[in-house]
């Protein structure tokens, strides 16, 4: 009887044992769970106010840049409009110069001076060095006579010779020759020119042989281009006076004549001295001190 009683007492042991730790293990998982349920809970409570203060940055980021683009736009509407207001105030054409005038005072214009030049001619027909004048018409003994002032040079075709030959002959600087030089421009024109710029060429030929090298009816003489020297004009001070204060007097009525409106806008404006005493200097105040109602609209609110 004292065995089987001891065995009892070991089984009520062994599952009081048992029972407890089964508990305890069932606690533990427990608490385990509420802790990670707690930590995943602050984990999102802090992911979600991270979200909150990037998502206000980035609000009062486009807020800032918007307010500065918004004022530029305003200042450069407001000095624009100033700029068109003070113009209509003080339109150009109001002011007059005849008070900078004096008594004793002068206007004057003047034109450059220009050089003399030597007479030049320039034939209208096209040659080469190696043209032959028969082939231009011109006969044997058939002459081209250059002469500039008191002397000429006269040419007289052998019916083998070329435009080159004729151009020689011309530049041949003897004391009773004509005083010229001859040549082919880039086009193929024969230009004759005064040595000096008193001279005056005349190219003739025998018959059309003078016309047959360029030098036809209308452009057989051609006379030096005189100096000149600068002129001026002066007019006294009086006739500079009223005819800066007739073209003023013009200016402003022609101003006020061509548009209307501009002559109601200032006349319904205030001056620059009373905008001035009134501290006004923006477009907006200036239109308000006209009494013109309107109110600038700020694009990004």
């Amino acid at each position: 009887m004292k065995s089987s009683g001891r065995a009892l007492f070991g089984v009520a042991n062994s599952m009081s044992v048992g029972g407890i730790g089964s508990s305890l293990s069932f606690y533990q998982q427990d608490q385990n769970y509420w802790n990670e349920a707690q930590a995943q809970s602050q984990a999102s409570s802090a992911d979600a106010a991270l979200i909150n203060v990037m998502g206000q940055a980035e609000t009062n980021l486009a807020k800032g840049l918007a307010s500065i683009a918004n004022e530029t736009a305003i200042k450069r509407v407001n000095s624009q409009i100033s700029a068109l207001v003070q113009q209509v105030l003080n339109p150009s054409g109001s002011s007059t110069s005849s008070s900078s005038s004096t008594p004793a005072s002068s206007s004057s214009s003047s034109s450059p001076s220009r050089p003399a030049s030597p007479a030049t001619g320039i034939g209208t027909v096209l040659l080469t060095t190696g043209t032959s004048l028969s082939s231009l018409g011109i006969l044997p003994s058939g002459t081209i006579t250059v002469s500039a002032g008191n002397n000429g040079t006269t040419y007289t075709s052998t019916g083998t010779d070329t435009v080159g030959d004729l151009i020689n002959a011309i530049n041949i600087d003897l004391p009773t020759n004509a005083q010229v030089t001859a040549s082919l421009n880039a086009s193929g024109q024969i230009v004759i020119t005064s040595r000096n710029d008193a001279d005056t060429i005349a190219i003739v030929g025998s018959g059309t042989d003078a016309a047959a090298i360029g030098f036809d009816v209308g452009n057989t003489t051609f006379e030096p281009t005189k100096p000149t020297t600068g002129t001026s004009a002066t007019s006294g001070s009086s006739s500079a006076s009223s005819s800066s204060t007739g073209s003023s007097s013009s200016g402003a009525s022609s101003s006020a004549g061509s548009s209307g409106s501009l002559t109601s806008a200032s006349k319904a404006l205030p001056s620059n001295l009373a905008l001035a005493e009134q501290g006004l200097s923006t477009a907006a105040g200036i239109l308000s001190a006209s009494g013109v109602g309107g109110t600038l609209v700020d694009l990004l609110a």
